[in-house]
């Protein structure tokens, strides 16, 4: 009895931790790294390190092709 009642409290502690990714849609803007984003042409991308514009205070970031 007392493996399934582990069991179970792993299984929802996995569920509890992946509900924020599904109900999180891609950010429109960078501001960290890994993080998926919305391209301008419409697929999906992911925000990576890039190099600041000029005035642009670092870290700085910019949607790019995941593939």
């Amino acid at each position: 009895m007392k493996g399934r009642g582990l069991i179970l409290g792993l299984v929802l502690a996995v569920v509890a931790c992946d509900m924020g990714s599904l109900t999180a849609g891609p950010t429109e803007s960078c501001n960290e790294s890994g993080v998926q984003c919305q391209l301008p042409t419409g697929p999906l991308g992911v925000c990576e390190r890039s190099r600041c514009a000029a005035g642009e205070a670092p870290p700085c970031f910019q949607c790019t092709p995941q593939h």
